[in-house]
């Protein structure tokens, strides 16, 4: 997709992380509306969402932490996006992808969908846990084309190796964190936050 939308404009970096945006948009919802009615994902998923939201919807801390990282998680989107050159279209562009589009579709997808499959088969949270990070940082190698374009738009090759290893690494312990988020509160919502604020530190 992304190299149908390039063929289209010029190739320069801030065209380059719009078009991101889009196809990021695109994938992430096709994907979601063709799983949200498939039994295997949601025999477990709609019970443990419904227990979920019945075991918390009385804990008023609980949602005051939600409410407070969001609120944290929007005010340094805003002060970063400001900090970084101003609020011109390509700043605004890439906070939004990588501190909105990009946690959404991809704690959707692993701590949620992926998480409630392998409930189907796998009764141990731990090995859920471990799968599903593993998963989450191997699939950091589906940016190889990302890195590729960079390399270009950067004349510099050198890195692209170490840059692919490193996005691995750090998606799969991140990963355990997030796991072990969700296995604790049951939630993808404070999933969501904690990847949104990661996201914000490592701009």
């Amino acid at each position: 997709m992304n190299y149908v939308l390039l063929s289209q404009f010029e190739f320069t970096l801030e065209n380059f992380n719009i078009i991101n945006l889009i196809s990021f948009t695109l994938v992430g919802l096709s994907l979601i509306l063709f799983l949200k009615d498939n039994s295997l994902y949601n025999k477990v998923r709609n019970r443990k969402i419904t227990e979920a939201f019945e075991e918390n919807k009385n804990n008023i801390l609980i949602e005051k932490c939600k409410l407070i990282l969001f609120v944290v998680v929007l005010f340094l989107a805003i002060i970063v996006t400001y900090c970084t050159k101003g609020y011109v279209l390509f700043n605004v562009t890439m906070m939004t992808l990588s501190v909105l589009i990009v946690p959404i579709f991809e704690e959707l997808f692993f701590r949620e969908y992926i998480w409630n499959y392998l409930s189907n088969f796998i009764k141990s949270k731990s090995k859920i846990i471990c799968i599903t990070s593993i998963l989450s940082g191997i699939y950091n190698i589906g940016y190889i084309d990302v890195i590729r374009n960079y390399v270009i738009l950067y004349n510099n090759s050198s890195y692209t190796f170490e840059v692919i290893i490193s996005k691995i690494m750090i998606g799969t312990v991140f990963g355990i964190v997030l796991g072990l988020v969700k296995y604790r509160f049951r939630d993808v919502g404070f999933c969501i936050l904690l990847r949104s604020l990661f996201a914000i530190f490592i701009r």
